[in-house]
């Protein structure tokens, strides 16, 4: 759908909804709106937990008894044979507890669509900027309330708007980020280096499944290409929050910070980051040379590292 026909729709939907009485099965107040955001975000929090108490344990099994196999040749049949129901055992939770989440979202997003512009919420507009032009995405801050416009997501609106965003070919612009301890990072420790920058997603990575696999893949990244530098940059608010996750995924002997902005730092704002992770690739001149969702490993070890 092109922008230019989106674009009056939103502002007709919204302008209808300013200018009507809700009826009465609708939500009529910023309190009630929030309380159901907030009710949809408990619930799905309770299915992720659900999930990663129902399936990766039979995952890790399978994987250990795969290994015992490999061991163990005179009973490998066996082995793989309960590893495999062990599998179809974790993977028969999949479907329900996926269409729990996905229902979630779906009346998430519905609210957000409905509501968001009214009910002080300027975070949907940010999320889906990618599909409105800049133009149109100035038009429809202008039109929000002042509250909106100068929430958090309201000034990161508009940075993007009035910036132009980095992309690939352009020299990498640093941003102040922060460990554990509070500490800014030196992007000093970059120079004359490659850097495999990783902008969050370290969940979707593992799924739950196996949390020392990333930690792993960037030892092997460090041992085969002494000139790379990973840098991870978790999206969270408090130093708290990012030591949690270092210990969570065993990052401790890795560069891992944080802008402490959640989803609205500079990898947000500046080089327009909305899927985690992504991955940026950065060459010993401070050239973003490439930019990625998920990590594109064929591209990262035989073209940027060449790794043998």
């Amino acid at each position: 759908m092109k922008t230019n026909n989106l674009l009056p729709l939103v502002l007709v939907l919204a302008g209808a909804f300013f200018a009507s009485s809700l009826p009465a099965q609708e939500i009529t107040s910023n309190a009630a709106y929030r309380a159901r955001m907030d009710s949809l975000s408990s619930a799905f929090s309770a299915v992720v937990n659900e999930w990663n108490d129902a399936i990766p344990p039979h995952f890790r099994k399978a994987m250990q008894l795969e290994k015992e196999a490999e061991a163990h040749p005179e009973i490998k049949d066996s082995l793989l044979a309960i590893a495999a129901e062990e599998r179809k055992t974790g993977e028969a939770f999949m479907p329900a507890l996926q269409e729990k989440m996905d229902n979630n979202q779906a009346e998430r997003q519905a609210l957000m669509d409905k509501y968001a512009l009214i009910f002080e919420d300027a975070f949907p507009f940010f999320a889906m900027r990618k599909q409105f032009s800049k133009d149109s995405l100035a038009i429809l801050l202008s039109k929000a309330s002042s509250e909106i416009q100068e929430s958090e997501t309201g000034k990161a609106l508009r940075l993007y708007i009035e910036n132009p965003q980095i992309v690939e070919g352009n020299r990498f612009q640093p941003f102040p980020c922060y460990d554990v301890n509070g500490n800014r990072f030196d992007w000093g420790l970059i120079k004359g280096k490659k850097v495999f920058l990783v902008h969050d997603g370290l969940w979707c990575m593992t799924h739950g499944m196996d949390n020392s696999l990333f930690r792993k893949y960037l030892r092997h990244l460090s041992e085969a290409a002494p000139n790379c530098l990973p840098l991870v940059v978790v999206n969270c608010a408090t130093p708290e929050d990012l030591k949690a996750s270092i210990e969570e995924y065993g990052l401790q002997d890795f560069y891992v910070v944080s802008e402490f902005k959640k989803d609205l730092g500079t990898l947000n704002v500046l080089y327009n980051d909305q899927t985690t992770p992504t991955c940026h690739y950065i060459d010993e001149q401070g050239i973003l040379v490439k930019t990625t969702e998920g990590i594109d490993q064929d591209y990262l070890e035989k073209e940027f590292l060449k790794i043998k």
